[in-house]
């Protein structure tokens, strides 16, 4: 096969005069399942996107790293490149996803659709044998004078076969660290251009994290941002989202009718308001340019924000940031990286025990859950000689309380010792209302007397009681994933067992930790409770979050590491949340629901939600800020 391609390649025809974007506007076509809705493609509609592409034509330029949000057309501009160099500049190419399967779907799907609604690329690649040409496959791609090959970063046969001119690694930040005995997937793609003078590497993705991938080279590079001038001032400047030395977006709290560009010159008497019709006719003039120098030769940068999307409004793009605000940390965190295209720093490595005691909280005379909270949790960690089980109590937008930690002393295995876990979470705790509130969901640990465990869980489904395992290395899947079917004993019953992303689970209860009290996702402590001291919290922040780095220095994922050897409040409290996310509880309906059975003559208790179908992905209540 090598040398037939070898062959084919031969016959390559000397490039045009044209830029990827004049290539794009004279000869691409959209199909019908474009953000477009098919036609002609017109650079003029996404006006910033010239430069990214024509950065290709620039004399020295070797690498080429895109921070992007979502939805922002770098991905039909990285496809205007590829066909650009299939019609016009034919040359050995290596396009690479991060997995095999997000390749093939690529390649059946949005370069299948380019090549058939475009003439100019149908008429060269070759998808049926004709006069002994090689034919083209799902992850091959041949026309006259190169090849496109196709393949997932999760592959090491991937990087093992090509030698390619141009190389390209599309949503760079979800390659998986390494990839088998080989190295970093980002650096074996870039090796492959190595042998041709006129090489070119791009790397192009969403940010996921601080120090990743595509983070680390837009920092190296020569960081450009896309300048627009000001109508009333003249200043030139970039646009950001709230830093007040350049443009910014501004707008009354609570209200995204009022979004508008803010220009950075107040201090000379301008800070013009720009509505959002002049904000398109900014970026239509606007340019790109270098804010710094790059380190090391050939390495150029851009960085594109959904502030310059003509395909969402500034009001929008607020309304989903108040929206994030709102639901907490794990939304604030995907608008940061797919609407601002700025990498997510979590600033909370590492938790101190001590100022956590200190901030401790009355919540009144006989009051166990406060007014502001409407439903409980349990998180229950099983151990070879006791039950330690937390109870969250939570209000509007993921706020916590901690309203118990006890230890349930007793063998698990035991019939008497989960009986007295049954007795713990039948309890009901006094609400500031004097309604008394059941624990509305539990989660249980199943790592030890697991089928123990199994048959607790199924004799007490009424009470809303889910079987979990934590299982680590699963960073940026969902928190609570899909349930697989357990069977055990004689009579082999199904049990749904529930998978946990312990990591992000850890991260986002470190991030609540750190945020200042009363407050959106924040957590409060309780100063009656005597188990609620100072061993508690050593067990809360017993573990701290350490980042890994490729040889290059690049952050490629993290690890929690254990600093002591209890830390069963910290795993409870993560059972906790993860219980409160399969509630998928309306807070609203359920405050309403306290309010009436406190204002009902000699009604004390009031009943436990309907029944909710559990939530494990995305879509759950923290998520969708349901309330």
């Amino acid at each position: 096969m090598s040398t037939l391609i070898a062959e084919w390649a031969r016959a390559a025809t000397p490039p045009t005069t044209m830029t990827v974007s004049e290539w794009a506007d004279a000869h691409r076509l959209l199909p019908e399942t474009s953000a477009a809705r098919g036609g002609r493609w017109k650079t003029a509609t996404t006006p910033y996107l010239a430069g990214v592409m024509n950065a290709v034509h620039e004399a020295g330029v070797r690498t080429i790293a895109i921070m992007k949000a979502a939805q922002v057309g770098v991905s039909e501009a990285l496809n205007n490149v590829l066909g650009y160099f299939i019609a016009s500049d034919p040359s050995p190419m290596l396009l690479v996803h991060p997995t095999a399967q997000a390749a093939e779907a690529y390649s059946k799907e949005r370069l299948g659709d380019m090549i058939r609604t475009t003439p100019a690329l149908s008429a060269v690649v070759q998808d049926k044998r004709t006069s002994g040409a090689p034919e083209s496959t799902l992850s091959l791609k041949m026309f006259p004078g190169g090849f496109l090959a196709l393949g997932g970063a999760n592959t090491p046969n991937t990087f093992a076969r090509w030698s390619v001119r141009v190389a390209i690694g599309d949503d760079c930040d979800r390659f998986p660290p390494v990839v088998g005995d080989e190295g970093d997937p980002g650096e074996l793609l870039a090796n492959r251009t190595l042998s041709f003078h006129d090489r070119l590497a791009i790397f192009a993705s969403t940010p996921v994290m601080r120090g990743g991938r595509i983070d680390t080279a837009y920092a190296r590079s020569d960081r450009r941002r896309f300048f627009v001038r000001c109508p009333a001032c003249g200043r030139a400047d970039f646009i950001t989202w709230n830093d007040v030395a350049h443009f910014r977006v501004a707008f009354e709290e609570h209200d995204p009718l009022t979004a508008h560009l803010r220009c950075p010159d107040e201090d000379h008497g301008c800070g013009a308001r720009i509505d959002e019709p002049a904000r398109r006719d900014l970026i239509a003039r606007g340019e790109w340019r270098p804010t710094a120098e790059a380190k090391e030769p050939g390495l150029i940068g851009f960085h594109v924000p959904a502030m310059l999307s003509p395909w969402v409004s500034l009001p929008e793009l607020v309304a989903k940031f108040l929206a994030a605000r709102e639901r907490g940390r794990e939304s604030l965190k995907v608008f940061t990286t797919t609407s601002l295209a700025e990498p997510w720093e979590d600033r909370t490595q590492r938790m101190e025990a001590h100022p956590l005691y200190a901030r401790r909280e009355d919540y009144g005379d006989g009051v166990e859950v406060p007014a502001a909270a409407s439903a409980l949790t349990a998180g229950v960690d099983v151990q070879a000689d006791r039950f330690e089980m937390i109870v969250l109590a939570w209000g509007a937008a993921g706020e916590r309380w901690v309203v118990d930690w006890r230890i349930i002393p007793g063998d698990p295995r035991k019939p008497e010792a989960r009986a007295a876990l049954l007795e713990a979470v039948s309890r009901r705790y006094a609400h500031a209302t004097g309604v008394q509130l059941p624990i509305h969901s539990a989660c249980v640990d199943s790592g030890f007397a697991t089928s123990e465990i199994y048959d607790f869980v199924l004799a007490h489904q009424a009470k809303r009681v889910f079987a979990t395992k934590g299982v680590a290395g699963r960073s940026g899947e969902p928190i609570v994933g899909k349930p697989s079917q357990k069977t055990y004993g004689r009579n082999a019953r199904p049990v749904p067992l529930y998978p946990l992303n312990v990591d992000d689970l850890k991260a986002e209860i470190f991030a609540s930790l750190a945020l200042p009290t009363p407050g959106p996702s924040s957590t409060h402590f309780p100063s009656r409770i005597e188990t609620v001291n100072e061993e508690f919290f050593a067990q809360l922040c017993a573990e701290h979050r350490e980042t890994r780095y490729n040889k290059g220095g690049v952050a490629t994922h993290y690890i929690w590491v254990q600093d002591r050897e209890r830390n069963e409040a910290l795993d409870a409290f993560g059972l906790a949340i993860a219980a409160f996310r399969l509630l998928n509880p309306n807070i609203r309906d359920m405050a309403e629901r306290i309010r009436a059975a406190a204002a009902a003559p000699s009604v004390t208790t009031t009943p436990a939600p309907p029944a909710a179908s559990p939530r494990t992905g995305p879509s759950s209540y923290l998520m969708r800020g349901k309330q």
